[in-house]
């Protein structure tokens, strides 16, 4: 009688953990994609008749190469993140995988991108333990970083301004990858470990199997092509910038733009308390484009442009991912409901 009861709470916590789960995740989605609208009526109250001459000016061919290019980031980035999950022991279905990892994007409105680590609740369903997949979100943030570093260096020293963020960016990279290279530090946290009791105790263990699995992405082989597969990525969306400023007649070259683009998202992750880096970004990126001769219309018509193509676009497409998943495990979760 009394394991009955105990499995009939059993079950009532899990169901109720689900419901929970799947509202809140319900409400990040809609929330999202309201900030995008946000965004973008305010983008049209700024100067709606020079954005829909813009979006003119690009066409409908334009628009499709600079969304295009957007594409190739996620998919690049998403052949990255399944490498890591197979170096870590895990797979799943190739359509599933994708899904999940582009659900992460409905969240980038989240402070400092947080809410992308929303995967971890759906890999867990697949088995992959919550120490693997936020090991491949951390060490898939730290190689961007990394490559969005290499590619601001592309313009960086010609703006005296931003040496200082460059520089920090170098050292706050300096220490991560020491620190979590390094073995002792995962010794001296299991150490602390032994030391505590409870909550605490569980948190340092979780926070030791964590940087086990980052080490095994961090050797030398996939530490390489995680920085090769970033610096492509990131400068596919610099090329849909460049493509955007050459419509608006913005004079410069291949690597100015990019170098633009990668400082921009270099300033908006160093503002990581603001959802995705917004405000941030915009400022450097139309800063420097009036820096480039564009007038400073021009010149928040294409951050404004640039960022729908790349942030806003990601946003909606993970919405419709995680919506996706969601109404594809309805019938899952009906038949574990009493």
């Amino acid at each position: 009688m009394a394991d009955a009861i105990g499995t009939s709470k059993d079950r009532c916590l899990t169901q109720n953990s689900q419901r929970w789960t799947s509202g809140k995740r319900r409400t990040l989605i809609v929330s999202g994609l309201l900030a995008a609208l946000a965004y973008v009526a305010a983008g049209l109250l700024t100067d709606a008749g020079r954005l829909g001459d813009a979006l003119r000016q690009l066409g409908w061919g334009g628009c499709g190469a600079v969304l295009g290019l957007s594409l190739v980031n996620y998919l690049l980035r998403f052949v990255r993140w399944q490498h890591y999950l197979v170096k870590l022991g895990r797979s799943l279905p190739a359509g599933r995988h994708l899904a999940v990892y582009l659900s992460g994007f409905a969240f980038t409105v989240s402070p400092a991108k947080a809410g992308e680590a929303v995967r971890s609740l759906y890999l867990r369903d697949h088995g992959v333990t919550y120490s693997e997949s936020i090991a491949a979100l951390f060490v898939e943030r730290l190689l961007d970083l990394l490559a969005i570093v290499l590619l601001a260096s592309m313009i960086v020293l010609d703006h005296a301004a931003y040496r200082s963020l460059l520089i920090a960016a170098v050292a706050l990279l300096a220490v991560l990858l020491f620190g979590v290279c390094r073995p002792v530090t995962l010794k001296w946290v299991e150490r602390l470990a032994l030391r505590f009791h409870g909550r605490a105790a569980s948190l340092l263990g979780a926070f030791a199997n964590v940087l086990r699995s980052s080490r095994r992405l961090l050797h030398l082989k996939p530490l390489l092509y995680g920085i090769a597969i970033g610096l492509i990525a990131w400068a596919a969306e610099g090329l849909g910038f460049r493509f955007i400023c050459l419509v608006l007649h913005i004079d410069g070259s291949i690597t100015t733009f990019i170098g633009i683009y990668a400082l921009a998202v270099l300033a908006g992750s160093a503002a990581f308390f603001l959802p995705a880096g917004i405000g941030g970004m915009e400022i450097v990126m139309t800063t420097l484009l009036i820096e480039q001769g564009a007038t400073l219309r021009v010149a928040i018509i294409a951050t404004l442009l640039c960022r729908l193509a790349t942030l806003w676009f990601a946003v909606i497409l993970g919405a419709g991912a995680a919506a996706a998943i969601e109404v594809s495990d309805r019938p899952l979760r009906a038949r574990v409901a009493p």
